[in-house]
């Protein structure tokens, strides 16, 4: 089984995916912390936003295929990032002017790339969105205090969140992939990890 989270930054897609991978004995594949992004991301007003969309994406678009070798053994995976199959049904909206504007001399070739990311991409099994309201996810986005959430201002884009869950609910039709919505709360990410079990009624 193939597992992928999504939602909102900050809203414990990595570490719910690392405790779920524990309770199930699954590989996990997470994104870099920011302390290990290359200095083109963290110049990306200088070298451009394409530039650090395209490094993120060779990172997370090999484990994606990693974990679907590991599925196809016959093993688990857990990926806590579905980003590159997802952003197809968002890049260019006003939500996501912050990601990649419109008027970026790189826009088009974005959308021709992630056109062909929905369609080739490995699929999975199960989609986990974390869902939550606006105060908890400002005090999730104070608790990671990262540079570049406060540079991008993300805190003003709440709204990024209807579109994300809008895209998973594409992609689980188009895709044939379950999707499950957690109400994501202060707890533990242990205890979120056994709420998504138990939605996709797994009993340890």
């Amino acid at each position: 089984m193939l597992i992928a989270f999504a939602g909102l930054p900050s809203s414990g897609k990595s570490s719910t995916a690392k405790a779920l991978g524990r309770l199930i004995d699954a590989e996990v594949h997470l994104e870099p912390e920011e302390s290990a992004w290359p200095e083109l991301v963290k110049e990306r007003a200088t070298v451009g936003a394409f530039t650090a969309l395209t490094w993120f994406r060779t990172v997370r678009v090999p484990q994606l295929f990693k974990a679907d070798e590991t599925r196809k053994r016959g093993g688990h995976s857990v990926v806590d990032s579905y980003y590159d199959v997802l952003v197809a049904s968002y890049l260019g909206d006003d939500a996501f002017e912050w990601l990649l504007s419109r008027e970026d001399p790189y826009f088009l070739a974005a959308k021709e790339m992630v056109k062909a990311d929905w369609a080739t991409l490995p699929k999975a099994d199960l989609l986990v969105f974390l869902q939550l309201d606006e105060k908890t996810w400002h005090e999730f986005m104070s608790r990671r205090d990262r540079d570049f959430d406060r540079t991008a201002e993300l805190n003003k884009h709440f709204e990024m969140q209807a579109r994300m869950k809008h895209a998973c609910q594409t992609a689980a039709e188009a895709h044939g992939t379950r999707l499950i919505i957690i109400n994501q709360t202060s707890a533990t990410p242990e205890i979120t990890a056994r709420r998504v079990l138990d939605s996709i009624g797994i009993t340890l």
